[in-house]
Parts: C-alpha cells; sequence; structure tokens
C-alpha cells in the first residue's frame, strides 16, 4: 500500500491511496480553510500536544470517571482470501477507569466503547492519517467543543481531547469521522465504531445480556482483485452515494454467529456510506423491535412487530428475537429485500422537458436483495423466554410555538438546504435556536427544484420525535419505517414533509445534513445556534 507520509503541514492537495479504476478522490482542505477553522473550534487543536475540548467553553476539565485514548491510523488486514485489504482503523486503549470501558472491535472496527450514563468520560484522540480528521459522537449530547464538528479536524500528527459527560439514554450510537469533504473516503476505508450506552436501571427489565447481546454494524463495499476498497468518484456514485456488492458486518466479509437457543438481542446499524437496507429473517419470521437510534422504546410504543425493519445510513434499530423455537443445526439469514424508490424532479415546468413532480424510475440508495448476515442454531436444550415488558410512557411534548423549515435540494451534482451549500460562516435567522425552546424542524423534500432523492438528515447534539410525514413515496416500505422512539436520524422519502419535535439542550454551533455521506461531503450540510437560557 503506497501511504502518504503524516505531516503536520497540510498538502495543498492530498488523496488516499489509489484502489482501482475511477478511485480518484475529494482533495483535502487547503491550509486556509484548516486555519480558519481551528479558530472557530476556539483554539481546542494543537499539533503535537493535547487540547481540552472544555478549554473553549472555558471551564477547567475536572476529573474524568473514563479516560481513553483513540488512535486513527493506516493499516493493513486479511479479510478476504488472498491479499490483505489497506484499511483505516481506529485503535485505542483505556488510560484510566473501567477496564471494561473499551473493548477491542472486530474486523477494521474500531474498538466498542461501553460507557454508563452519567458518567464522565476523557477522550484523547490522535491522527496518525495523511490528512486531516476529527472523531463525531453520532447521536450523543454533548457540548459544541466535544461533537467532533467539521471545524475541530486536527492535522496528521494532531491530536484533540473530548470531555464529557454522557447524558443519553441507554443505546446504542455510532462514532465516525466528520471532516468536511472527508467523511465518505474515511468511512469507507473502515474508520467507525460504536458506543454501548448502559443505564443500570434497565438490568431489570430482564433483556438478554452478556453473549446473547449482539451487535451488527452493517456496511457495503467495492472490493477490488486485489482486495482493495474501491471508492469512487464518478458522477453517479457521487450523485447516489458509494454502494456496493459486498456486504460487511462488524468490518468482516460473510458474517456468521453461532447462536444458543434462547432469547437474544440484536443491535443492527447501517454505518453504510448510502445504502438504504430493507432488513428481513430469511424464513419471513416477524421483528420484534425494542429500540431505535435513542434506546428503548417506551410501554407505550413498544415492543413492535415488523415484517421487516428499514435503515437508512447511520439509523439504528434494536431487536428481541427468541432463536429457542429454532431446532439444532438450522440456519437463519437476515437479508436486505429488493426494494425500489421512485425519484422525482421539480422545476421541470414547459419548455424543460416536463411537467412538475415528474416521477423518474431510478432507484437511489440501492434496493437490490443481499445476505448480510447468517445464524447457525447451535445444538443444546431450548431455553426459551418471554418478549419483555418496556417501561416507561411515551412522553408529552411541550408545545412548539415556532416552526423552522429546511428545503432538500439536489442539482447540478450538489446538494442544498434551503438553496445553500454549506458555508463555515453562513448562518440564517430560521437557523438560530434558543435554549430548551422546542421548535416544530420541518425536511420538506417536495418543493425545492431538482432531483428529489431520499435524504437520511441528522441533526447534531439533539434527540427528536417524528410528529408527522406528509406524501412522498415510501410505499410500500412504510410497513418497515421506524418513526417512534427518540431519533437523531430519520429518512426523508422523495416528495416527502417530515415534521420533528425539537428541543435543543446544549448551547453553541452545530450542524445539521445529509447523512448519504457523498452528499454531505459536497456541501449538503448547514450549521445551527443554539443560545440563550
Amino acid at each position: 500500500m503506497n501511504r502518504a507520509k503524516p505531516t503536520s503541514e497540510p498538502p495543498q492537495s492530498t488523496h488516499l491511496p489509489q484502489t482501482g479504476p475511477g478511485a480518484s478522490l475529494v482533495p483535502d482542505h487547503s491550509r486556509r480553510r484548516f486555519l480558519k477553522s481551528t479558530v472557530l473550534a476556539g483554539a481546542t487543536v494543537t499539533v503535537g500536544g493535547f487540547a481540552h475540548a472544555a478549554a473553549a467553553d472555558g471551564k477547567a476539565p475536572g476529573e474524568p470517571d473514563v479516560e481513553l485514548e483513540l488512535t486513527a491510523a493506516p493499516g493493513e488486514l486479511p479479510l478476504f482470501k488472498g491479499k490483505a485489504t489497506p484499511v483505516w482503523r481506529y485503535e485505542g486503549n483505556v488510560l484510566k477507569g473501567r477496564k471494561d470501558s473499551l473493548r477491542l472491535g472486530e474486523g477494521y472496527l474500531g474498538p466498542t466503547l461501553h460507557l454508563l450514563r452519567g458518567e464522565r468520560v476523557r477522550i484523547h484522540f490522535a491522527n496518525n492519517l495523511p490528512e486531516a480528521s476529527i472523531i463525531h459522537w453520532h447521536g450523543l449530547i454533548v457540548p459544541h467543543a466535544a461533537d467532533g464538528l467539521p471545524s475541530h479536524a486536527v492535522l496528521p500528527k494532531g491530536r484533540y481531547t473530548y470531555d464529557f459527560t454522557v447524558t443519553n439514554p441507554a443505546g446504542t450510537y455510532p462514532y465516525h469521522p466528520h471532516p468536511h469533504m472527508r467523511t465518505g473516503p474515511q468511512v469507507y476505508r473502515g474508520l467507525a465504531g460504536i458506543i454501548i450506552v448502559r443505564d443500570p436501571a434497565h438490568d431489570s427489565i430482564g433483556l438478554p445480556g452478556g453473549k446473547q447481546d449482539l451487535s451488527l454494524v452493517i456496511q457495503d463495499r467495492r472490493v477490488d482483485a486485489d482486495n482493495r476498497f474501491v471508492y469512487s468518484e464518478a458522477m453517479m456514485d457521487m450523485m447516489g452515494g458509494m454502494l456496493g456488492p459486498t456486504v460487511m458486518v462488524n468490518g468482516r466479509p460473510d458474517a456468521a454467529f453461532r447462536i444458543e437457543r434462547r432469547p437474544h438481542r440484536l443491535r443492527l446499524l447501517n454505518a453504510s456510506n448510502a445504502r438504504i437496507y430493507k432488513l428481513a429473517w430469511s424464513d419471513g419470521s416477524p421483528m420484534h423491535v425494542i429500540g431505535t437510534d435513542g434506546g428503548l422504546l417506551s410501554g407505550d410504543e413498544g415492543p413492535q412487530q415488523r415484517p421487516f425493519v428499514v435503515l437508512a445510513p447511520f439509523e439504528r434499530v434494536e431487536l428481541w428475537e427468541d432463536f429457542s423455537t429454532r431446532k439444532p443445526g438450522a440456519q437463519l439469514t437476515l437479508v436486505s429485500e429488493q426494494f425500489t424508490i421512485n425519484m422525482g424532479m421539480v422545476g421541470m415546468g414547459p419548455g424543460r422537458g416536463g411537467g412538475p413532480g415528474m416521477m423518474m424510475n431510478m432507484n437511489m440508495g440501492g434496493g437490490e436483495k443481499l445476505q448480510i448476515a447468517r445464524f447457525e442454531i447451535q445444538p443444546g436444550d431450548a431455553r426459551p423466554g418471554a418478549l419483555p415488558k418496556l417501561p416507561g410512557q411515551k412522553p408529552r411534548l411541550a408545545e412548539a410555538k415556532r416552526e423552522v423549515r429546511t428545503t432538500l435540494g439536489f442539482r447540478m451534482m450538489r446538494g442544498f438546504l434551503n438553496g445553500r451549500n454549506f458555508k463555515e460562516d453562513d448562518l440564517l435567522d430560521q437557523e438560530k435556536l434558543k435554549l430548551n425552546e422546542p421548535v416544530i424542524w420541518t425536511f420538506d423534500n417536495a418543493s425545492e427544484m431538482g432531483m428529489q432523492m431520499p435524504h437520511p438528515m441528522h441533526i447534531h447534539a439533539v434527540q427528536f420525535r417524528v410528529v408527522e410525514r406528509k406524501g412522498g413515496s415510501m410505499g410500500e416500505l412504510a410497513k418497515g419505517v421506524m418513526d417512534d422512539g427518540w431519533k437523531d436520524t430519520v429518512l426523508v422519502f422523495p416528495g416527502e414533509t417530515v415534521k420533528l419535535h425539537v428541543q435543543p439542550t446544549e448551547r453553541g454551533t452545530f450542524v445539521y445534513h445529509c447523512h448519504n455521506l457523498e452528499h454531505e461531503d459536497m456541501g449538503m450540510m448547514r450549521h445551527f445556534e443554539v443560545a440563550g437560557g
């Protein structure tokens, strides 16, 4: 593998190593943009030393309960028969506190972080990549300086220290790089991992634990004859997002799990760049959903029985599955079933080739049938269990007297929010929120001129509730779209308008964006600001 030599000075144009025909990549930050972003980050970035993220808020870091180190670096792994695969990956270790707070990841995935609600955490990130990077804790509600924003990206050999208290409910949360224009290529190389937040209050529910608590991080890749991941910036790949026929689960291909005949808790995370999955059991058995992005459903909302589950990039779902009903030696396969999402065009009036709202039979986001993972039932006595009763009630949402409206658009090979592409200093009045003030945030994928595509929209530093969907091309997929529970990512279909109830609890400037990573890198991202309180 030809590796660029790490340096403390950013190159004028940094590219990842070539992985096959058409594998050129988007250039890295320019020096001017990087220096500007370090100022915006509150001087939290250093090269060759640590800077505490909390210092940007003028607070002393204090002593953490858990202190970890995560390093991003190139490497090679034997993932397929033959040559080793060049990857980029996170490695980590525990510096202080519980030794079980970090467990080695499988394949190329980073370590799994096991954190407790209410725990104070300090994480030192070291960038040993040949280009700028930063880590975002997807779904965690943390201060501005600990969020891993694009403006916080550090140069090669640079470091960044995060300091925050875990306030999220127990659940499954991804972490991944977030440098502007480079998130897609870096995730595709292998930079991703998961955080499992636990809460002792959940121990009495009766959910499976230990070996019966399984995480499945699902990704797709293109792999060439030399076992290298192929990342392309060809027009269709950038427009629709990177898709590949090879499914990786937990950082390895051909995933298979040996399963005891008893109930299991399955945490499913779609960590693909752009692919949407329609996940189902191969024998047609129903899926029992107990949780979504922000943890367990309330007793009013679940468990839910669904024929399949739709997962957009970086959405999560938790399933309860009783394998005691399966015979020893039986095999069950988790598959992604075939589906179609029709695309639309807006602004194609007379003289432009068609009428407004014209639909096209193009399927962005995948849609072909794929095998995800095999579950092999082991010998032994069956130990059946009952589907647990989930605690709590669906929350009563505070009345929102203000609406924030964002139109989603895609034209000229670029994504737009409210007709604007990402700029560091650009902030609209409607993107200014007040601390603790509830708003209805509407994502409108029906009005903007250009191509209507599915967009998984992610808002940093908040958990929200989906309160309404109108229009769109969900079709049969509606049976598997999970809008219940606390969410941080929502799939907005072509021609659809989705309303969210959002109540920010952290001050500062954050971002919201499409989580199709190629769309994000092409500028389908904006800042919003939370002030007051």
